[in-house]
C-alpha cells in the first residue's frame, strides 16, 4: 500500500478522528449545514504558495497541505475552491499551533473567511479581516448556517491599509465576484443586470480610493460597518445614490440611482474589495483584470468580439501614437484601445522627461475618447479610465453612426464627435452580414459608401458605414487603424469601395490577423487596415 495511503487510514482511525472531527461533523449538520457541504474524505488541499492558487485555477498540480475538514457554501459547489468558507483544524497539539496553522490556510485559500480549530474541549474562531489580519474568538462553538462569516477590521480601513494587489490576485478576485458571489444575488438575477451592478460597486471603491489619496490616514468610505451586512449595505446604497450626483458623465441613465444588489452581496463584495489599492496598481494590471469584464459582456449576436489583447497592443504600436495625438475608438467596446493608447502617450511622454507620471496621466485622459451604444460596455470602459487617471468624462453611451438622433437622443455626443476633430481613430467595429445600416438611415445620415451608382441608398453592413464615420471624425493627414473581415476588400460582392476608398483615403497597411486571434468568438477571416486621411 502506497505509504500517503497508510497515512491516511491513520488519519481516518486516529483519535482525532474518533474524539473531535466525526462530532464536529454531527455538530455541524445538526447546526442545519448538509452533509454535502461537509468534505474531509479526502481531505481538503490548501495551495501552499500564491503561485500554487494561480497553478489551482488553471487546472495545473499544485503543492498543498491537507486541511481536517473544510465547509462549503453550497452542496451543488462541493470541490470548487471559489464556494470554501471555513476550513477546520483538529490535529495540532495546541491552541496556539493549531491557530497559526489555520492563518496560514487562509492566507493561502482566497475565499475562505473563517478557520476554525478545536481539541473537542475548547475551542477558537480565527476570522480572516479585509486589511490581512485575524481576529480570535475563543469558545464560540461552530459557525452555524446564516451567521455573517465577514467581519470588519479591528479599526477603520484607512488608504494606508490598502494592499497594492499582486500578480494576477485581482483578476482573480474580479472572477470569483463574477462568477460566484454576484451570480446569486437574489435580486440581480440576469447576468447582464449582475455585470451591471458589479460594476457600480467597482466604481464606488475606485472613488472611495481616490479619495482616500488625499487623507491617507482618514477612514475611508467603502468598507464594512461593524453592525453587520444590513448597515452596510445601507451605508453603501446612500454613497452610490451620492456618486451618481456627482458623476452624471459616469451614469447617463437618470433611472440609475441606487443598488439592485441584495444586503448579502454587498457585504461580500465590499469584504473582497475594501483590503485592496484599485488606484496605485500598474496600468498593465489594471487592464489585464478587466479582460474578466469584457469577456462577460461580449454580445456575439449584435457583432461584439473579443479583440485579443496582442492584437491591440501591436495595433497600437504600429500607429505610432504620441501624446499630442487626439484619440477615438467610435465603437469603444469596454475600451480595450483606448486604454492601450492611454498607455503609449503615457509611456512617450515619460520617457521624454518632461513631465511627472501624474501629469502625463491627466494630460493623457483628456486625449483619449470613446463611444459605445452598450450602456454596460462604456461603465466598464470609464471604471478602468477612472482607475488610471480619474478621469473618464470622454467616454460616451451613445449611437455614434446614427448622426441624425444625436441632437435628440444623444446630445452629449454633438460637441466630442465633431467632423476633423482627431488625429487617430483606431476601432474594431461590430461586423457580420446581419448587422447593416438600414436605407433609410443611411439616407438620414448621407453615407455615401451605402450609394449606389444609381444614386438610391442601400442597406449596407456597420462595419463599412465605421469608414466613412471613420473619415468625418479625423482630420486631413489622420491616421485609421479598424479591423475588418478580409472578404469585403475581396469579394466581387463588394467590387465598388476601391473606387470609393480611392478618394479618401491613401491605404498604408495591412496587417494579418491570424483566425486563432478571434477563436471562439467569430469565424471571420480579419486583418487590421491602415489608412490615412487624403
Amino acid at each position: 500500500m502506497p505509504a500517503e495511503n497508510i497515512e491516511y487510514n491513520r488519519t481516518l482511525s486516529g483519535p482525532e478522528h474518533q474524539q473531535v472531527r466525526l462530532p464536529v461533523i454531527e455538530k455541524l449538520v445538526e447546526a442545519g449545514w448538509s452533509r454535502d457541504q461537509i468534505r474531509w474524505q479526502p481531505e481538503w488541499r490548501v495551495p501552499q504558495a500564491p503561485h500554487g492558487a494561480a497553478l489551482r485555477e488553471e487546472g495545473k498540480s499544485f503543492s498543498s497541505w491537507p486541511v481536517d475538514l473544510a465547509l462549503f457554501d453550497d452542496p451543488a459547489q462541493m470541490d470548487d475552491w471559489r464556494h470554501v468558507v471555513v476550513l477546520f483544524e483538529f490535529k495540532a497539539p495546541d491552541l496556539r499551533g493549531g491557530t497559526s496553522q489555520l492563518e496560514t490556510y487562509l492566507a493561502r485559500e482566497p475565499r475562505a473567511k473563517l478557520g476554525f480549530w478545536t481539541n473537542g474541549t475548547e475551542d477558537v474562531r480565527i476570522y480572516k479581516l479585509p486589511d490581512g489580519n485575524f481576529r480570535h474568538e475563543r469558545n464560540r462553538g461552530i459557525p452555524r448556517p446564516g451567521e455573517e462569516l465577514e467581519l470588519p477590521s479591528e479599526k477603520p480601513l484607512t488608504y494606508n491599509d490598502l494592499q497594492a494587489p499582486q500578480n494576477g490576485q485581482l483578476k482573480s478576485v474580479f472572477k470569483r465576484l463574477l462568477d460566484v458571489v454576484v451570480a446569486r444575488d437574489s435580486r440581480a438575477t440576469r447576468s447582464e443586470a449582475q455585470l451591471n451592478e458589479l460594476c457600480n460597486l467597482l466604481l464606488l471603491k475606485i472613488e472611495s480610493d481616490t479619495f482616500g489619496q488625499f487623507s491617507p490616514d482618514q477612514p475611508l468610505e467603502f468598507q464594512l460597518a461593524p453592525d453587520g451586512e444590513t448597515e452596510t449595505a445601507k451605508r453603501i446604497r446612500a454613497d452610490f445614490h451620492k456618486l451618481t450626483k456627482s458623476r452624471p458623465q459616469v451614469f447617463a441613465d437618470s433611472n440609475e440611482v441606487s443598488l439592485n444588489l441584495d444586503d448579502h452581496t454587498i457585504q461580500d463584495v465590499v469584504y473582497e474589495l475594501s483590503g485592496l489599492d484599485l488606484v496605485s496598481m500598474s496600468p498593465e494590471a489594471i487592464s489585464s483584470a478587466f479582460q474578466v469584464f469584457r469577456r462577460a459582456n461580449l454580445k456575439a449576436g449584435e457583432g461584439q468580439y473579443f479583440t485579443p489583447h496582442r492584437v491591440i497592443e501591436a495595433a497600437v504600436k504600429i500607429m505610432e501614437i504620441r501624446p499630442d495625438d487626439t484619440v477615438i475608438d467610435p465603437a469603444c467596446g469596454t475600451g480595450g484601445f483606448l486604454v492601450e493608447a492611454f498607455l503609449a502617450m503615457i509611456d512617450y511622454a515619460k520617457a521624454s522627461g518632461a513631465m511627472s507620471d501624474d501629469r502625463a496621466r491627466s494630460l493623457a485622459a483628456q486625449r483619449i475618447y470613446g463611444v459605445d451604444k452598450d450602456a454596460i460596455n462604456v461603465k466598464l470602459a470609464r471604471a478602468i479610465m477612472l482607475s488610471l487617471s480619474s478621469d473618464a468624462s470622454n467616454i460616451h453611451a451613445g449611437d455614434s453612426v446614427r448622426e441624425d438622433r444625436w441632437n435628440t437622443d444623444y446630445e452629449h455626443l454633438v460637441m466630442p464627435l465633431a467632423d476633423g476633430r482627431f488625429s487617430v481613430v483606431l476601432t474594431n467595429p461590430p461586423f457580420g452580414q446581419g448587422l447593416k445600416v438600414s436605407s433609410t438611415d443611411a439616407r438620414r445620415n448621407k453615407y455615401t459608401i451605402a450609394r449606389r451608382a444609381d444614386g438610391q441608398y442601400r442597406a449596407l453592413e456597420i462595419g463599412l458605414i465605421f469608414l466613412e464615420r471613420a473619415h468625418r471624425l479625423l482630420a486631413s493627414g489622420g491616421r485609421l487603424g479598424i479591423i475588418l473581415p478580409e472578404t469585403y476588400f475581396f469579394s466581387a460582392t463588394y467590387s465598388w469601395l476601391p473606387e470609393w476608398l480611392e478618394d479618401r483615403f491613401t491605404l498604408r497597411g495591412v496587417v494579418n490577423i491570424p483566425m486563432e486571434a478571434f477563436q471562439g468568438f467569430c469565424r471571420a477571416k480579419t486583418n487590421l487596415y491602415i489608412f490615412e486621411k487624403k
